[in-house]
């Protein structure tokens, strides 16, 4: 759609390609790390709208409902703050501390790193939410480890936690991480049975998506916020690079 908008041989791929080249690579290589984060950060603010527990925002007045579908209100711009001030505070400790595994601006050497550290973020947000956020920081830890490594053991391992995730949301009454959980065991079965690097590179994209997917179903904001994500990234490597944008693959340089 972009391509037939913005033909290469036109003077607004040109003025555009000018733009998008311009942009600072590590900032891009950082800001397409965040999806991940992003995720964490809606499903939680999900979680607060859902479930009653915070004491905190009872003078905020949430109408806890677990059962909505699509929900946008003017509460939500909590979720959208949330997101914006957390981007802005690791873009500013990323300039700051370039030396720091997770925030290192070489791509290859970070991006598993920063995976970790938002697995150690959602575990941390167990101790806060409480046991709802066991199946996000599961499947985030499942998300790292298929990145660090492609090898039998790393996508069992995997396998395992995806399906301790479905049943421990099923027992808690969690649709989203359920549902995802379900619809994502089929990929890591198909990665095992043929072994397929391809088949591999699949698990690590779909996971992100689906999640988004299904807390988008709920938090509608978030989904306006990951389609703005999509479009831009196209747009960036069709006009700076004119290549196709490989969605979610955090490890391409």
């Amino acid at each position: 759609m972009i391509k037939r908008l913005f033909p290469e041989d036109s003077s607004q791929f040109n003025f555009l390609q000018n733009i998008f080249k311009s942009i600072d690579k590590e900032l891009i290589d950082r800001l397409e790390m965040f999806f991940p984060m992003w995720c964490v950060l809606s499903f939680k603010h999900y979680l607060i709208k859902s479930y009653d527990i915070y004491v905190i925002f009872n003078p905020i007045d949430f109408e806890n409902n677990e059962k909505y579908i699509f929900s946008l209100n003017s509460y939500d711009w909590f979720g959208v703050i949330s997101i914006v001030l957390h981007t802005i505070f690791l873009l500013y400790l990323m300039k700051k501390f370039d030396y720091f595994g997770p925030f290192r601006t070489v791509k290859s050497d970070f991006q598993t790193n920063f995976l970790l550290l938002v697995s150690l973020f959602s575990l941390i947000n167990i101790f806060i939410h409480g046991k709802l956020m066991i199946g996000l920081f599961l499947l985030n830890v499942v998300l790292y480890v298929i990145y660090r490594s492609y090898s039998y053991f790393s996508i069992s391992l995997g396998l395992f936690l995806s399906t301790l995730t479905l049943f421990l949301s099923l027992r808690f009454n969690e649709p989203v991480l359920a549902t995802s959980a379900a619809i994502y065991i089929p990929f890591l079965v198909s990665s095992l049975l043929f072994k397929s690097r391809e088949q591999i590179v699949y698990a690590q994209k779909y996971l992100p998506l689906i999640i988004f997917i299904f807390i988008s179903s709920k938090e509608l904001w978030f989904g306006f916020i990951g389609l703005l994500y999509f479009l831009f990234f196209n747009m960036y490597y069709y006009f700076s690079s004119k290549r196709k944008y490989d969605f979610l693959r955090f490890d391409q340089e």
